[in-house]
Protein backbone atom coordinates (compact mmCIF):
# COMPACT_ATOMS: atom_id res chain seq x y z
CA UNK A 1 0.00 0.00 0.00
CA UNK A 2 1.44 3.82 -1.10
CA UNK A 3 2.00 6.13 1.66
CA UNK A 4 1.83 9.61 1.06
CA UNK A 5 4.30 11.84 2.48
CA UNK A 6 3.26 15.16 4.63
CA UNK A 7 5.24 17.46 2.15
CA UNK A 8 3.13 19.82 0.52
CA UNK A 9 3.26 19.87 -3.50
CA UNK A 10 3.99 23.38 -5.31
CA UNK A 11 3.12 23.37 -8.31
CA UNK A 12 5.44 25.69 -10.77
CA UNK A 13 5.43 27.57 -13.93
CA UNK A 14 6.97 25.93 -17.20
CA UNK A 15 9.62 29.14 -16.85
CA UNK A 16 10.58 27.98 -13.27
CA UNK A 17 13.18 25.75 -14.04
CA UNK A 18 14.60 27.21 -17.12
CA UNK A 19 17.11 29.34 -16.38
CA UNK A 20 18.98 32.08 -18.53
CA UNK A 21 18.79 31.09 -22.48
CA UNK A 22 22.11 29.72 -23.66
CA UNK A 23 24.90 31.36 -25.09
CA UNK A 24 25.20 29.24 -28.26
CA UNK A 25 21.19 29.32 -28.62
CA UNK A 26 22.08 32.99 -29.18
CA UNK A 27 25.18 32.44 -31.29
CA UNK A 28 22.97 30.40 -34.01
CA UNK A 29 20.50 33.37 -33.80
CA UNK A 30 22.86 35.99 -34.06
CA UNK A 31 24.48 33.94 -37.08
CA UNK A 32 20.93 33.64 -38.71
CA UNK A 33 20.24 36.86 -38.53
CA UNK A 34 23.55 38.10 -40.15
CA UNK A 35 22.82 36.08 -42.98
CA UNK A 36 19.50 37.11 -43.08
CA UNK A 37 20.72 40.91 -43.19
CA UNK A 38 23.17 39.74 -45.69
CA UNK A 39 20.70 38.42 -47.83
CA UNK A 40 18.44 41.43 -48.10
CA UNK A 41 21.04 44.30 -48.35
CA UNK A 42 22.26 42.44 -51.40
CA UNK A 43 18.99 42.33 -52.83
CA UNK A 44 18.22 45.60 -52.04
CA UNK A 45 21.11 46.66 -53.66
CA UNK A 46 20.36 44.76 -56.80
CA UNK A 47 17.04 46.69 -57.40
CA UNK A 48 17.13 48.79 -60.19
CA UNK A 49 16.77 52.88 -59.31
CA UNK A 50 14.76 54.39 -61.45
CA UNK A 51 15.71 57.96 -60.25
CA UNK A 52 18.34 59.04 -58.00
CA UNK A 53 19.84 57.30 -54.96
CA UNK A 54 17.84 59.14 -52.52
CA UNK A 55 14.38 57.54 -53.87
CA UNK A 56 15.37 54.75 -54.79
CA UNK A 57 12.98 51.82 -54.01
CA UNK A 58 16.11 49.23 -51.79
CA UNK A 59 17.17 52.43 -49.49
CA UNK A 60 15.07 51.53 -46.76
CA UNK A 61 15.03 48.01 -46.46
CA UNK A 62 19.13 48.41 -46.90
CA UNK A 63 18.93 50.47 -44.48
CA UNK A 64 16.80 48.15 -42.20
CA UNK A 65 19.11 45.34 -42.86
CA UNK A 66 22.18 46.74 -42.02
CA UNK A 67 20.45 48.23 -38.93
CA UNK A 68 19.62 44.40 -37.89
CA UNK A 69 23.36 43.33 -38.86
CA UNK A 70 24.31 45.52 -36.33
CA UNK A 71 22.35 44.06 -33.74
CA UNK A 72 22.73 40.72 -34.56
CA UNK A 73 26.46 41.50 -34.12
CA UNK A 74 25.88 43.15 -31.24
CA UNK A 75 24.15 39.58 -29.82
CA UNK A 76 26.74 37.74 -31.11
CA UNK A 77 29.16 39.48 -28.95
CA UNK A 78 27.24 39.33 -25.83
CA UNK A 79 26.68 35.72 -26.62
CA UNK A 80 30.28 35.29 -26.85
CA UNK A 81 31.08 37.33 -23.43
CA UNK A 82 28.62 35.14 -21.28
CA UNK A 83 30.07 32.15 -23.04
CA UNK A 84 33.16 33.13 -21.51
CA UNK A 85 31.53 34.01 -18.33
CA UNK A 86 29.54 30.77 -18.04
CA UNK A 87 33.09 28.79 -18.70
CA UNK A 88 34.86 30.85 -15.26
CA UNK A 89 31.80 29.83 -13.73
CA UNK A 90 32.17 26.12 -14.58
CA UNK A 91 28.64 25.90 -16.14
CA UNK A 92 28.87 22.53 -17.78
CA UNK A 93 26.25 19.88 -17.93
CA UNK A 94 26.39 18.36 -15.09
CA UNK A 95 25.91 21.96 -13.39
CA UNK A 96 23.61 23.30 -16.10
CA UNK A 97 22.79 27.43 -16.49
CA UNK A 98 18.90 26.90 -14.78
CA UNK A 99 21.26 26.43 -11.30
CA UNK A 100 22.43 29.99 -11.69
CA UNK A 101 20.43 32.42 -9.21
CA UNK A 102 17.62 33.85 -11.16
CA UNK A 103 15.60 37.12 -10.17
CA UNK A 104 13.25 37.17 -7.58
CA UNK A 105 9.51 37.70 -8.36
CA UNK A 106 8.77 41.42 -7.82
CA UNK A 107 6.09 42.31 -5.39
CA UNK A 108 2.92 43.83 -5.74
CA UNK A 109 4.21 47.21 -5.12
CA UNK A 110 6.72 46.99 -7.91
CA UNK A 111 4.15 45.70 -10.33
CA UNK A 112 1.77 48.54 -9.06
CA UNK A 113 4.89 51.01 -10.11
CA UNK A 114 5.11 49.50 -13.19
CA UNK A 115 1.80 49.85 -14.80
CA UNK A 116 1.83 52.92 -13.86
CA UNK A 117 4.69 53.96 -16.01
CA UNK A 118 3.35 51.91 -18.61
CA UNK A 119 -0.28 54.11 -18.58
CA UNK A 120 1.81 57.46 -18.46
CA UNK A 121 3.16 56.24 -21.19
CA UNK A 122 0.60 55.67 -23.51
CA UNK A 123 -0.72 59.11 -22.22
CA UNK A 124 2.35 60.57 -23.28
CA UNK A 125 2.47 59.37 -26.62
CA UNK A 126 -1.02 60.34 -26.93
CA UNK A 127 -0.30 64.46 -26.15
CA UNK A 128 2.61 63.45 -28.07
CA UNK A 129 0.05 62.67 -31.32
CA UNK A 130 -2.32 65.48 -30.22
CA UNK A 131 0.02 67.97 -30.30
CA UNK A 132 1.61 67.41 -33.95
CA UNK A 133 -1.58 68.08 -34.97
CA UNK A 134 -2.58 71.11 -32.92
CA UNK A 135 0.45 72.55 -32.79
CA UNK A 136 1.66 72.39 -36.42
CA UNK A 137 3.59 75.16 -37.79
CA UNK A 138 6.60 75.08 -40.44
CA UNK A 139 9.72 77.71 -41.08
CA UNK A 140 11.97 77.22 -43.84
CA UNK A 141 15.71 78.71 -43.71
CA UNK A 142 18.54 77.45 -45.82
CA UNK A 143 22.23 77.31 -45.16
CA UNK A 144 24.20 77.95 -48.19
CA UNK A 145 22.51 76.19 -50.88
CA UNK A 146 20.81 73.75 -48.57
CA UNK A 147 17.46 74.11 -47.61
CA UNK A 148 15.65 73.10 -44.36
CA UNK A 149 12.27 72.81 -42.77
CA UNK A 150 11.32 72.90 -39.12
CA UNK A 151 7.98 71.76 -37.97
CA UNK A 152 5.99 71.13 -34.85
CA UNK A 153 8.00 67.73 -35.04
CA UNK A 154 11.70 68.87 -33.84
CA UNK A 155 10.32 70.68 -30.59
CA UNK A 156 7.86 68.43 -30.13
CA UNK A 157 9.92 65.39 -30.15
CA UNK A 158 12.45 66.48 -27.93
CA UNK A 159 9.86 67.30 -25.26
CA UNK A 160 8.64 64.18 -25.29
CA UNK A 161 11.90 61.96 -25.82
CA UNK A 162 13.28 63.56 -23.20
CA UNK A 163 10.51 63.05 -20.49
CA UNK A 164 10.63 59.20 -21.82
CA UNK A 165 14.34 59.00 -21.14
CA UNK A 166 13.65 60.78 -18.05
CA UNK A 167 10.91 57.97 -16.41
CA UNK A 168 13.22 55.54 -17.08
CA UNK A 169 16.86 56.88 -16.18
CA UNK A 170 17.50 59.76 -13.63
CA UNK A 171 20.37 60.85 -15.08
CA UNK A 172 21.50 64.57 -15.52
CA UNK A 173 19.18 66.91 -17.54
CA UNK A 174 21.63 68.11 -19.89
CA UNK A 175 22.64 64.69 -21.02
CA UNK A 176 19.15 63.72 -21.67
CA UNK A 177 18.06 67.10 -23.71
CA UNK A 178 21.02 66.66 -25.65
CA UNK A 179 20.65 63.17 -26.46
CA UNK A 180 16.79 63.97 -27.64
CA UNK A 181 17.70 66.95 -29.58
CA UNK A 182 20.58 64.95 -31.63
CA UNK A 183 17.96 61.85 -32.10
CA UNK A 184 15.27 64.00 -33.33
CA UNK A 185 17.64 66.55 -35.69
CA UNK A 186 19.40 63.00 -36.89
CA UNK A 187 15.63 61.54 -37.33
CA UNK A 188 14.50 65.14 -38.81
CA UNK A 189 17.45 65.15 -41.59
CA UNK A 190 17.48 61.49 -42.64
CA UNK A 191 13.43 61.94 -43.54
CA UNK A 192 13.95 64.92 -45.28
CA UNK A 193 17.05 64.72 -47.30
CA UNK A 194 17.80 61.03 -47.29
CA UNK A 195 13.55 60.25 -48.00
CA UNK A 196 12.32 63.10 -49.17
CA UNK A 197 9.15 62.20 -46.94
CA UNK A 198 7.78 65.59 -44.91
CA UNK A 199 7.73 64.75 -41.40
CA UNK A 200 4.24 65.15 -39.35
CA UNK A 201 3.66 68.04 -38.01
CA UNK A 202 3.44 70.42 -40.58
CA UNK A 203 1.35 72.12 -42.88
Amino acid sequence: MNTHSGDSVKFEGEESGAGYASPNLDLIAAVFLVALSVVVMIASWKLPVPGNLRTAPGLLPFLTAASLLVMALMLAATAIQRRKGWASAGVTASKPASSMPVPSIPDSSVLASENLRTLLLMLIVGVYIAALQMLAFQYSFSIGDIFFNVSAFEPVTITTLAVIIHMSWRGPLWITTLTSILWTLFLSLVFQKAFNIPLPGSF
